[in-house]
């Protein structure tokens, strides 16, 4: 027996019909048996309700899972952006301070520095803006009209 069969013999001692229920169905021939027995009286409802559990235990079939292809190994992979040779850059990044790009794009890169602190991260590596100044501004409200 696993445990749901166990929790379903404790619930039979509180409401007999209620496992048999679960078990077979609402519209059963062994429901309305059951039913019948706990009219009859308590004990014979309980020892149905008992038998039905037992007569259909729950059965599991796990599915077997294929075995991981890389044998559980992590693989990380660093996408850095290609640097190409004719591109001017008006700021210069020193080597000390490129951090890998992770496959993000940058689509600031080509804009220029007077662009303000509205910038998610430009190329003098400032940080990006607090939570308030990326929310101040126009608050409108989307109507149904």
């Amino acid at each position: 027996m696993c445990s749901a069969d166990l929790f379903l013999g404790l619930l039979a001692i509180l409401f007999p019909p209620l496992p048999v229920w679960v078990k077979t169905g609402l519209c059963s021939a062994d429901s309305i048996i059951n039913v019948l027995l706990c009219v009859l009286g308590y004990l014979p409802g309980l020892i149905h309700a008992w038998y039905i559990i037992s007569k259909f235990p729950e059965s599991y079939e796990y599915e077997v899972v294929p075995q991981d292809s890389e044998r559980a190994h992590v693989t990380y992979v660093f996408v850095q952006e290609p640097q190409p040779q004719a591109r001017p850059q008006a700021h210069p990044k020193s080597a000390s301070n490129a951090q890998p790009n992770y496959g993000a794009t940058d689509n600031n890169h080509n804009a220029s520095s007077s662009a303000g602190p509205s910038d998610a991260h430009d190329d003098e590596g400032n940080a990006p803006p607090t939570y308030a100044e990326a929310v101040k501004g126009d608050h409108k409200i989307q109507t149904h009209d």
